[in-house]
């Protein structure tokens, strides 16, 4: 007989030997009613717990895809009001940051693209690889355009502008909207042999480089430093890390244009 107090198997007795409760056959009943649920208790409950862990995989998963939905639907308004009203852009802020950098992510496959199909023209003269002629200048792009905006986030500081750094984000991204669809125009144009393809690419470059750094710093009143000099010195850095990121492109086209000539012989 099992006491239904403390478990204690005991010998068909009156009372417990371990603390002495009173032992019956409904009380065996009940200590055996108890064993069987602690018994099928732990499977239930483990059941019970994988189905909620199933759960909880599933509701990731959909919140997962429906913030990916918001993210491109955001991107899509974020896009288009600005490339409508280009002038709408110093209103983009701190919500619109991942809006900011697919904007110049975008811009940086597209010159790495256009880079990419040069060289498969030349590939008669020389042959450059995959990594060197679109990996290669998608990295770098993206570099400069955080660069660029890292530039102009401390040019604010200098001016003592309240922007913060997603404000910045977001804003570099909404104003090389119109740059962007310049660079789509020059591709095009440059594809089909129209003349102008070079000078609208060059300006669509530009523009990032120089133009949308003043948009952001002309928006607010400078209690810092005079614009007029931060804007110079954000120009003169910029220039130079587009001066080395232009030679390094134009080495590794060199690279393999010495190394096509060398091949042949």
């Amino acid at each position: 007989m099992i006491c239904p107090n403390c478990g204690q198997h005991t010998e068909n007795a009156k009372f417990c030997t371990n603390c002495g409760a009173v032992l019956s056959a409904e009380s065996e009943a009940a200590a055996a009613s108890q064993t069987e649920d602690s018994k099928v208790r732990p499977e239930s409950l483990s059941g019970t717990e994988t189905q909620q862990t199933t759960e909880k995989d599933q509701s990731k998963s959909n919140d997962t895809v429906d913030n990916l939905k918001s993210e491109v639907f955001k991107f899509g308004n974020y896009f288009f009001n600005t490339l409508k009203k280009p002038s709408e852009a110093h209103k983009s802020n701190g919500t619109n940051m991942i809006s900011g950098i697919a904007t110049m992510v975008i811009f940086s496959v597209l010159y790495a693209l256009g880079i990419h199909l040069a060289s498969r023209e030349m590939s008669v003269i020389f042959q450059i690889s995959f990594f060197d002629s679109f990996i290669l200048p998608l990295l770098q792009f993206i570099l400069l355009f955080a660069l660029l905006a890292g530039l102009t986030f401390g040019g604010t500081k200098f001016a003592a502008q309240a922007v913060s750094f997603k404000d910045v984000l977001a804003k570099f991204g909404a104003y090389s909207v119109p740059f962007l669809v310049l660079s789509v125009i020059g591709g095009i144009f440059s594809v089909i042999g129209l003349p102008l393809a070079g000078t609208i690419l060059i300006l669509s470059l530009v523009g990032p480089l120089l133009l949308v750094p003043t948009f952001i710093l002309l928006e607010q009143p400078a209690a810092g430093f005079d614009r007029i000099y931060v804007l110079l010195g954000i120009y003169i850095v910029s220039l130079i890390i587009a001066g080395f990121l232009v030679q390094n492109i134009f080495g590794v086209f060199m690279g393999g244009m010495m190394d096509g000539f060398l091949g042949s012989f």
